[in-house]
C-alpha cells in the first residue's frame, strides 16, 4: 500500500511539474495522444499546448466531446469567435457548473500566447471537423433561391458566379464543387516570394473568411450554393 501511494505522489507532482511550464510544450509530452507531428509548428505547438492545459482531456484533441464537456465542434460562441474575441474571456473567466454541462476552470494565469494558442488549435480542429462532417454524404438537392441570398451575402463582395466562377459548376460534379465551396484550392497555395504584400494581405483575408464560413455552414447550406452555382453554370 505504501508503495502505491509514493507512485501516486510521485505521478501527481510530475503532472503538476508539466502543466507548471509556461514556455514551449516538449514533443515528448504524451506523444501517443498527439498522434503524428504536424508540419506546421505554430499547429503543432498549438496542439500541444491544447493537450498540456488539459482541455483535449474533455473536450478531445479533435473537438469530439468527452462526457459533458461543452461541444467546441459545434458550438455558436465559438463560431462567432474572431481571434479570440469571445473563447479568451470565457477561457480566463470559467464556466460554473449547470445542469447539462460540467464546470470549467479559469485559465486567467496564461499569457496571450498561451492562450492564443488554445484559440488557434480550436479553430483549426472544428474547420477539419466540420469540413468532414460536410463532407461526408452524398449532396442533397439544394435551393437554388435560398443559395443566391447566400451567395450574394457572404460571396459576391469577391465572387460572381458569371466572373470568376463561370463555368465552375461545369467543371465539378456536385460533390467536387461542395468540397472546393468549402476549402478552395486556390487559397492553398504556397508563394514562394512575399514580394506582393497586397496579395499576401488578401489572400490571408480569404483564408480567413473561407474558413469561418466552413465553421458556420449548414448542409442545406451548402447544398443551396451547390444548387444556385449549377443554376447559374446551365444559364451561361
Amino acid at each position: 500500500m505504501r508503495r502505491r501511494v509514493l507512485a501516486f505522489s510521485f505521478s501527481i507532482a510530475c503532472a503538476a511539474s508539466v502543466a507548471a511550464q509556461t514556455g514551449a510544450v516538449h514533443r515528448s509530452y504524451d506523444t501517443a495522444f498527439l498522434g503524428a507531428p504536424l508540419a506546421d509548428p505554430v499547429l503543432q505547438h498549438a496542439k500541444e499546448t491544447f493537450v498540456l492545459f488539459g482541455c483535449a482531456y474533455c473536450h478531445g484533441l479533435d473537438l469530439v466531446s468527452r462526457g459533458e464537456a461543452t461541444d467546441l465542434m459545434h458550438s455558436a460562441l465559438v463560431g462567432r469567435d474572431e481571434n479570440g474575441s469571445r473563447i479568451a474571456p470565457l477561457l480566463r473567466a470559467g464556466i460554473p457548473q449547470t445542469a447539462k454541462l460540467s464546470p470549467m476552470p479559469q485559465f486567467s494565469d496564461l499569457s496571450d500566447q498561451q492562450i492564443g494558442a488554445l484559440v488557434t488549435w480550436i479553430h483549426y480542429a472544428r474547420q477539419q471537423g466540420r469540413y468532414k462532417e460536410l463532407t461526408a454524404t452524398p449532396v442533397r438537392a439544394g435551393d437554388a433561391a435560398a443559395g443566391k441570398t447566400s451567395f450574394d451575402g457572404a460571396c459576391r463582395s469577391c465572387h460572381t458566379p458569371d466572373g470568376d466562377l463561370a463555368g465552375v459548376a461545369r467543371k465539378y460534379d456536385a460533390a467536387s464543387l461542395r468540397a472546393a465551396i468549402l476549402d478552395p484550392k486556390a487559397l492553398k497555395v504556397q508563394r514562394s516570394f512575399a514580394a506582393d504584400r497586397l496579395h499576401d494581405t488578401k489572400l490571408a483575408s480569404a483564408q480567413q473568411r473561407h474558413h469561418a464560413l466552413l465553421e458556420n455552414y449548414s448542409l442545406d447550406e451548402v447544398a443551396n450554393l451547390v444548387a444556385y452555382l449549377q443554376a447559374s453554370a446551365s444559364r451561361q
